[in-house]
């Protein structure tokens, strides 16, 4: 499986680092940003797999994402639900040129859609690194059970 890159938008500092921190996984690339034009500056440094949009009122609202090129409406896009936007209606949002929106109403959905979308067949299993320092043979014996 190629690696996959996650685009997390909302201005609150600290929503923004808690969402990465839960959706961070071995294969996954997480970049946060503070506003939905700032993820497409520069394009082409890295290509994005999925947008994870949290609106805000007055500061991250539904009708700056109309504002987006229609090339970048392609990419799945998750809409976080919160207090400012308790519901969203995606046939807006589809009718604009959005390929493939969703919502999402807490970390744990967020999760479960991105995995369904960039993991379909499940994650590789974990990549086991050895411990730095070998263990000698001394102290493996002194770190196994005594017997009574």
């Amino acid at each position: 499986m190629s690696y996959k890159t996650v685009f997390i938008v909302d201005p609150i500092r600290g929503e923004r680092i808690q969402m990465a921190k839960f959706l961070s996984e071995e294969i996954i690339t997480v970049m946060t940003f503070i506003a939905i034009n700032d993820c497409f500056k520069r394009p082409d440094l890295i290509r994005c797999d999925l947008i994870v949009f949290a609106p805000r009122k007055d500061k991250n609202e539904i009708k700056h994402l109309f504002n987006i090129k229609k090339k970048y409406r392609q990419i799945p896009i998750i809409l976080t639900l919160n207090n400012d936007f308790p519901d969203i209606n995606l046939t807006e949002l589809s009718e604009n040129g959005f390929a493939s929106p969703y919502k999402a109403s807490s970390n744990e959905k967020v999760r479960e859609i991105m995995l369904g979308l960039l993991a379909p067949e499940g994650l590789p299993a974990r990549t086991e690194v050895p411990h730095p320092v070998p263990i000698s043979a001394e102290v493996q014996a002194a770190l196994s059970p005594r017997p009574e």
